[in-house]
């Protein structure tokens, strides 16, 4: 009965891991509008990604794996954190290939002097989408789909650990953030 067990909570914690994921960036996506509606300032969720020569802690805990909030004071062009760098649990990772890739965010500039501050050696790219102050998505234009799946992404490859026949990852929660009404809520596979 053991052998028979193990894989099924193995397979119940990987669910629920990916869940907690997408609940999290959920809530972010929430507190990322709401920050945009009540300040009237462009409002970022922000993912780093990372190339090769970065130390395999930081693709371990933050490459495809995190976001953060950010807002910019248009005046003066300052970026201003207003989380913490989140990151999903073990195991769990965002899309990087279709059908929902991250890739198809614009890429976010950070200001002059700005540092990724868990890794100040690290130097990543940045996806991104924005909040304007009506709370709709202003960029990039359309809605946003984020896929969260069981595995990691390796220089740009996803390396998916729970694969359907085909090869592709079986185990995917779909976020959409419709770009009118700038709300988040949990989907079917876009």
């Amino acid at each position: 009965m053991l052998v028979a067990l193990v894989p099924a909570v193995t397979s119940l914690s990987k669910a629920s891991g990916r869940r907690a994921a997408r609940d999290s960036l959920l809530g972010g996506i929430e507190q990322a509008r709401a920050e945009a509606i009540k300040s009237g300032q462009p409002t970022y969720v922000v993912f780093p990604t990372f190339g090769a020569g970065t130390a395999q802690a930081t693709l371990d805990r933050y490459n495809y794996r995190s976001y953060a909030i950010f807002e910019i004071d248009p005046a003066t062009g300052v970026a201003k954190q207003l989380t913490d760098w989140k990151s999903f649990p073990t195991g769990v990772a965002l899309r990087a290939a279709d059908p929902a890739p991250l890739s198809n965010l614009p890429a976010w500039t950070p200001p002059p002097g700005f540092t990724f501050t868990p890794d100040t050696s690290a130097s990543p790219a940045f996806l991104s989408f924005q909040f304007n102050s009506n709370g709709e998505v202003a960029a990039p234009a359309g809605n946003v789909v984020l896929g969260v799946f069981e595995g990691y992404v390796n220089n740009g490859s996803e390396v998916a650990t729970t694969k359907d026949g085909s090869g592709n990852p079986s185990a995917v929660e779909y976020v959409m953030v419709s770009q009118f009404t700038g709300r988040a809520e949990p989907t079917a596979a876009p």
